[in-house]
């Protein structure tokens, strides 16, 4: 049982700590720099309490919050990490004042924990949760590919679209032989043996176009001649191809993190689901960490933030507006969004992969948009659906089936 309740308010260079006893008496106020010698004065203080009776919660804020963390977890210290919305409407619900102060803040984040302890969970140096960075860099990189092979498509418009019309050019193929020469007039003036030399030589799937095609589209092609946008391709083309070669080394790196973490398991049994490829799964499991911090697909809801919000006035008042967004956004993303970074190798994101690939989920997508949702809503509604059944296979360790997706109600 917790007879301490340490709360700390944490800015970028400082951070502020109030400990409560377990009847709300403050035992302890200071301001300490976030820095080590920050760090040894918490240490000091804190250990003067036994530290199975001491509780220590922070408020999530980025990056500013992780280095403190990991300190007080390496010296196994119990703390939690609270949604700062959760700190505004508890401060909210217990006072009329808007003033506001750090000391406040962390003696409110402290009374908070002594009130709510019950209800949190505990952070760990589990190591999903370490690997998550992992994932969220790659959906970094993810973006930044999108975005190179839309501005590409763009330029190659220009110098050379019949190229672009008859193959994919984001073959390594392709993309190798347009850094040597980008652009309809380069190419006319290789020779084709130096073309089929080029394409023979890049390493993994051959394309479907030959050499002798190819030099026949440029001699023919209604291109513009322009140096200085040829330039510019071949900028993006090095560019693309150098964070792609990141992303597979990123992907090498978080198959052999995951062997360690134990979910490769439940990672299996989301792909069972029809639409979810093996990014998203990852993605989701790693975000997650794991099924058991939730009681209820309610809670694994919120948590993600595609709970319908609730606005209220009096008594009289109650009704739901939007999603309430206050959750975990790579997870939304991951759930629902969709995303100019996905491909249909990766399967889509869940919800949108789920109504393109199940005839259960495309019927309930097209039950809501009769009923009268938007695009928008109706994919959300999908989501809430995909999420029940999610927590239903992963509590139950079982792959998915069907029937399930007309069994689970709304």
């Amino acid at each position: 049982m917790y007879q301490q309740f340490c709360g700390i308010d944490i800015s970028k260079d400082s951070f502020d700590i109030t400990v409560l006893s377990v009847n709300g008496e403050v035992k302890l106020q200071d301001k300490l720099s976030m820095d080590r010698d920050g760090f040894d004065t918490l240490l000091k203080y804190l250990s003067s309490y036994p530290k199975e009776e001491l509780l220590v919660a922070m408020e999530a804020t980025g990056i500013y919050h992780l280095p403190l963390l990991s300190f007080l977890l390496e010296n196994s210290f119990k703390s939690v990490v609270v949604n700062p919305i959760l700190i505004k409407s508890f401060i909210g619900s217990t006072t009329l004042r808007k003033t506001k102060n750090d000391k406040k803040d962390s003696s409110s984040i402290a009374l908070f924990s002594l009130k709510s302890y019950q209800s949190l969970h505990l952070a760990s140096t589990d190591a999903i949760e370490n690997i998550r960075p992992i994932m969220r860099e790659r959906e970094t990189l993810s973006k930044e590919v999108a975005k190179l092979k839309t501005e590409i498509k763009a330029n190659l418009t220009q110098l050379f679209p019949e190229l672009l019309k008859n193959t994919n050019i984001f073959t390594k193929s392709i993309l190798n032989l347009l850094s040597q020469a980008p652009s309809r007039k380069a190419i006319r003036n290789l020779k084709k043996q130096k073309i089929q030399k080029i394409l023979d030589s890049t390493s993994g799937n051959k394309v479907k176009i030959t050499a002798k095609e190819i030099h026949s589209l440029a001699k023919t092609s209604i291109a513009v001649s322009d140096k200085y946008l040829e330039k510019v391709l071949s900028s993006k083309i090095r560019r693309l191809i150098t964070i792609q070669d990141e992303l597979s080394f990123l992907d090498k790196e978080l198959q052999n993190s995951l062997e360690d973490t134990g979910i490769n398991d439940d990672i299996e049994i989301l792909q069972s689901i029809p639409g979810v490829g093996p990014i998203t799964s990852k993605n989701f499991m790693i975000e997650v960490s794991s099924l058991k911090k939730f009681k209820s697909v309610k809670q694994l809801c919120a948590f993600i933030g595609i709970d319908p919000s609730v606005r209220q006035s009096g008594t009289s008042i109650n009704y739901r507006g939007k999603i309430s967004k206050r959750g975990n956004a790579y997870l939304r993303r991951t759930i629902w969004r969709p995303s100019e970074a996905t491909t249909p190798h990766e399967g889509g994101q869940m919800a949108i992969g789920a109504i393109r690939s199940c005839d259960k989920f495309k019927s309930y997508y097209s039950k809501k948009r009769e009923e009268g949702k938007k695009y928008k809503q109706a994919v959300i509604a999908v989501a809430n659906k995909l999420l029940k059944i999610i927590f239903i296979l992963l509590k139950n360790k079982t792959k998915f089936d069907e029937n399930l997706a007309t069994g689970v109600s709304k």
